[in-house]
C-alpha cells in the first residue's frame, strides 16, 4: 500500500484507482456523464476491461486510463502500455458492452487513452493527457 497517499477515503486505493478517479473528473469537466466504470464481462470468459465509459451528446467514449508515477517509469509511458494486444482486449470489451447495452448503439463510439502522471515529489497529479480516438480499428 502507498502509505504516503493516505487521506480520508483513499486509505486503500492504489495509484491506478486514484488515477482513474482523476481521469473521470477531467471528463466530467468536459461535460461528459460517466455511465459505467470497471466494465467487463461478468459472465464467462473475461475478454477485457474498460476503465470507464462516458457519454456526451451523440458520443460514447470508452476510456482506458494509464497512470504512471513520474519517479518510477519502469513500465514505460502510459501511451506505450496500450500496445496492439491491449487494444484488441479493449475492442472485445467494447463489443461485449454494446451487446449488453444496446440502448447506446445509436451513439458514435470512440476509444480514448487517458494518461495520468503522478509526481511523487509534490504528491500531485499532472493534468490529464487525453489521446482521443487512440484505438480506431473497429473490424
Amino acid at each position: 500500500m502507498l502509505n504516503w497517499l493516505k487521506s480520508d477515503n483513499s486509505l486503500t486505493k492504489s495509484l491506478g484507482q486514484l488515477g482513474e478517479e482523476f481521469a473521470q473528473a477531467e471528463y466530467k469537466k468536459l461535460g461528459f456523464k460517466i455511465v459505467a466504470s470497471n466494465e467487463y464481462n461478468k459472465k464467462g470468459k473475461q475478454l477485457g476491461e474498460i476503465d470507464f465509459i462516458a457519454v456526451k451528446d451523440n458520443k460514447i467514449v470508452f476510456v482506458e486510463v494509464k497512470t504512471r508515477n513520474l519517479s518510477v517509469l519502469k513500465f514505460g509511458t502510459g501511451a506505450e502500455a496500450v500496445n496492439i494486444y491491449k487494444q484488441q482486449k479493449i475492442l472485445r470489451a467494447v463489443k461485449m458492452y454494446f451487446l449488453r447495452n444496446q440502448k447506446y448503439l445509436n451513439l458514435q463510439p470512440q476509444i480514448d487513452v487517458c494518461v495520468m502522471e503522478y509526481n511523487g515529489i509534490d504528491k500531485t497529479f499532472q493534468p490529464a493527457k487525453i489521446l482521443s480516438n487512440a484505438v480506431e480499428d473497429w473490424n
